[in-house]
């Protein structure tokens, strides 16, 4: 609601935030006068900070909190719960001096399977709390996390790919979760003293889900021929080695012998554009594809995923004419994440197999984005000065939230967060 009083130049902006749907018995998020939490996370066997993990792995939390008051000590609590908000894990018992000022403990090196049980959402509750005494202030904060079944799916080069033409040549693939990864090449599908290998010789496991191969290798043996089928497989691995997901199975390819100078069939996805229509309950792409070969072709298939999740229905392309381009749109439905990778690939065997697929990275904007309830109150209570109305909520977790009136949500968040905007009012509706 826009709130515009006589001549007042600032434009104030009055959020009436309606709760709906609270129960008593989820982690949720408390605050308190004498103690705050600044950061919780959730990392890696290596220290690196992720929200997808395989359930073979080793995860760790940590707290960092900021205390206003001198008290004997301050402790730390650490709790997991799973999607159906069943406490899954549990660890109490880390203290500190509690001096004025920023502290901070962490857990680490806990195997998910000690609570694992199905793939899916997670969420981290951290609790502080500020002295020994029972009715010592405490503050609590929540954060979400994934784990799935330890899984490697081979992207590209696709299984069977014949004479590619890729200058350098880039394997791409699909991870539960790994700190690291070994990417195998090698001529005999057994990979015995297997030719190329990273983790040795100079070349690095790669943190990424792709690994570009060497041009020039440091080993003459190393460099890929020709006419040559190849086998190629991925192990995802833990600080220390350990491996954590691999390949169920090697896929093959090979590169051409010479590279044709004029290419009679070629299709090539060119571009993916986020429509212009996009909001945040249904994201369009517009997936561009031309014809970049010497003859026309028909009834092509092609398809679009977002996060690795095939959109359906996939399109056809009935016709395209040589040097057209066209524009495909797929809905592809809310997104709650920030970042989100785009891939539209062509299913025919063309002349040119490296252009027949393409992956873009999106950084959505607020108003592009779906945002969780939980998500929408932690961002608006930053803005909330009035603590008594933050303690009236304490003891229950948010459901639903309300823009009144009607707006996109993302787009008033973003004015709060850019200052151009700001609470001047709070309306809340427990609904029983």
């Amino acid at each position: 609601m826009v709130n515009r009083r006589g001549l007042t130049i600032s434009l104030s902006i009055l959020l009436v935030v309606v709760l709906k749907g609270f129960t008593g018995a989820q982690p949720i998020t408390t605050i308190s006068e004498n103690i705050q939490i600044e950061d919780i996370s959730v990392f890696d066997s290596a220290g690196r900070e992720r929200t997808t993990y395989s359930s073979s792995e080793k995860i760790g939390f940590s707290v960092t909190c900021d205390n206003q008051e001198s008290v004997d000590r301050i402790y730390f609590e650490f709790y997991v719960y799973n999607a159906e908000n069943k406490l899954v894990f549990k660890h109490r018992g880390n203290s500190a001096v509690g001096n004025v000022g920023e502290g901070s403990s962490s857990i680490r090196n806990i195997p998910i399977s000690r609570f694992y049980k199905s793939p899916g959402k997670y969420f981290y509750f951290a609790r502080v709390i500020a002295g020994s005494q029972s009715d010592s202030p405490e503050v609590t904060e929540v954060m979400v996390f994934y784990i799935y079944s330890p899984s490697i799916t081979l992207s590209y080069p696709a299984n069977g790919a014949r004479g590619l033409i890729d200058k350098p040549l880039t394997f791409r693939w699909v991870s539960s979760g790994a700190t690291k990864y070994r990417v195998y090449v090698d001529d005999d599908k057994g990979f015995y003293n297997c030719l190329f290998q990273t983790g040795r010789d100079g070349y690095a496991d790669p943190v990424t889900t792709y690994f570009q191969y060497p041009t020039s290798p440091k080993d003459p043996r190393q460099k890929l021929a020709g006419g040559v089928i190849y086998w190629w497989k991925v192990e995802g691995l833990d600080s220390q080695g350990n491996v954590v997901a691999k390949t169920p199975i090697p896929f093959s390819f090979s590169l051409k012998e010479t590279a044709p100078s004029v290419t009679t069939k070629d299709l090539a996805v060119t571009d993916i554009i986020l429509d212009e229509e996009s909001t945040a309950s249904e994201l369009k792409f517009n997936v561009l594809v031309k014809n970049q070969g010497g003859m026309a072709i028909s009834n092509i298939r092609v398809s679009l995923y977002v996060n690795g999740v095939p959109v359906i229905p996939y399109q056809l392309l009935s016709f395209i004419s040589t040097g057209k381009t066209e524009t495909l749109t797929f809905l592809g439905g809310a997104v709650k994440q920030k970042m989100v990778i785009v891939s539209a690939a062509i299913d025919f065997p063309d002349d040119n197999i490296k252009n027949n697929m393409l992956t873009e990275v999106f950084t959505l904007t607020p108003e592009y984005r779906h945002y969780e309830p939980w998500e929408v109150w932690k961002i608006i209570k930053r803005f909330i000065r009035d603590l008594e109305i933050l303690k009236e909520l304490e003891g229950y977790t948010l459901r639903e939230v309300t823009l009144i009136p009607q707006g996109d949500i993302g787009e008033e968040l973003e004015k709060l967060e850019q200052g151009k905007a700001k609470v001047v009012g709070v309306e809340i509706e427990v609904v029983k």
